[in-house]
Parts: C-alpha cells; structure tokens; sequence
C-alpha cells in the first residue's frame, strides 16, 4: 500500500464523513474542483460542476433532521490505480440510515467510481460517479426533484 493509494481512500472517507454530517459545503468543497454526476433509475446523468451547484444539489436532496441525514456510509473493496499525477478508485459503498423512530436499515447500496489528480502535492477530486445499484426506501433520505429526475 502506498502513500498516495492511502491519501486517496482518505478523500473517498472524508467525503462519506461530511455527507453523514450534513456538511453539504464541505462535500461540495471536496468535489469543487470537479464533476459529480449520479447514475441510478429514475434520475438524468447530468454532470453537476462547481462547489455551488454540488452543494445545492445535495442540501435540496438529502433528508435531514435537525441538519443530521442519520447516515452512515460504509466502503468496501476500495481499489485505488495511481498513474502518475492521476489516479482512478472505485469501491462499493452502503448507506445505513436511523430515521426517528424507527430502527436502523440499509436504504442505497452502490459503487463509487472517482477520477483524482494531484495538485500542487496533494490529491483531489476531479469526478466522482456514483451509481445507484439497489434501493430500498429511500423516502426518509433521499428526494429526486425535477431538474435531476429522468
């Protein structure tokens, strides 16, 4: 395992940290410099670019109560390729949700498909795919509104 495969998978985390703390902005200062685009049933691919529109996507999307998604992401097989100053991940990832009064259950199960390069010494993201492989209900965590709805 090298340095920079274990500074990548850091950012994967970190993005997963932020996202379950209902820090839209740091999520989105995370992707800033990129491109996010969703891939699932239901939903249109349009890349979203820019710490402003990646923000707004997921403050007007995600489920909080009081600001807390009551989320925890879990990554599994995470594969990092480094190839130079770029690098490629991809990995699968769970989302485990305890919505108030009620007990706790898995509502997304996916994969993560990142492109990252480094600059100025350090990695970033420069797009983060993620397709949405099985859902259950989801009504307490995630909406689709019109402008991201197929």
């Amino acid at each position: 395992m090298t340095i920079d495969a274990e500074q990548i998978r850091a950012l994967t985390h970190e993005y997963t940290f932020r996202l379950d703390g209902g820090d839209f902005a740091g999520v989105a200062a995370l992707l800033a410099a990129g491109a996010l685009r969703m891939s699932a049933k239901g939903m249109d691919e349009q890349e979203m670019r820019g710490a402003e529109e990646i923000e707004r996507f997921y403050a007007n999307q995600v489920v909080t109560h009081d600001g807390d998604p009551r989320t925890r992401h879990v990554i599994s097989n995470h594969v990092v390729d480094i190839d130079g100053e770029g690098a490629h991940g991809r990995c699968y990832f769970t989302v485990l949700m305890k919505p108030p009064r009620q007990p706790i259950q898995i509502v997304v199960c996916g994969r993560y498909f990142d492109t990252f390069e480094r600059h100025e010494g350090a990695w970033r993201f420069l797009r983060k795919v993620i397709q949405v492989d099985y859902l259950t209900d989801i009504s307490e965590h995630f909406l689709i509104d019109a402008d991201h709805a197929a």
